[in-house]
């Protein structure tokens, strides 16, 4: 068995609409079809029509029944648990730069040379942590907070 790349990852929310928006606005994700899942959510698609990001809505804060029944319960309803980030790769950098810092969505970032990375970091309003890389230039410029250096051996 080989894995070819990530289909879709899920999150459970209970700001569904804030969190539609969020991700419309920072990653530029559209909201599309979605089966008629016995609970509420919402379905984001890539540019390229791939529902990447499944929304799950988390009514006044507890798990409805038929979620329960389809994924499981799970403690916790923020943060990235035992996921650390969920990574993206990216094109246009400093037009990235300039729409993430026009919606005023602080941002982190930090570049590894050494792997041709420029990376940015940001939280959505669940408290998971995005990440967008950028191939690594000289030229590049740091708009963001800047992370500490990651020395590679």
């Amino acid at each position: 068995m080989r894995i070819k790349a990530i289909d879709h990852f899920t999150i459970r929310t209970s700001n569904l609409d804030i969190t539609i928006q969020f991700f419309e606005q920072s990653l530029g994700l559209q909201r599309g079809p979605r089966p008629q899942f016995a609970f509420p959510g919402a379905w984001m698609y890539d540019d390229d029509g791939n529902p990447i990001l499944h929304l799950v809505s988390l009514s006044e804060g507890h798990t409805p029944k038929a979620l329960v029944d389809y994924l499981g319960g799970k403690e916790g309803q923020s943060g990235s648990g035992a996921i650390d980030h969920i990574s993206f790769k990216g094109h246009h950098l400093a037009s990235t730069q300039r729409h993430l810092a026009h919606l005023k969505i602080p941002f982190r970032e930090r570049v590894i040379p050494q792997i041709n990375e420029h990376q940015i970091f940001f939280d959505d309003p669940n408290g998971i942590t995005i990440e967008i890389i950028f191939p690594f230039s000289p030229d590049n410029k740091i708009v963001g907070s800047l992370l500490p250096v990651v020395e590679l051996t």
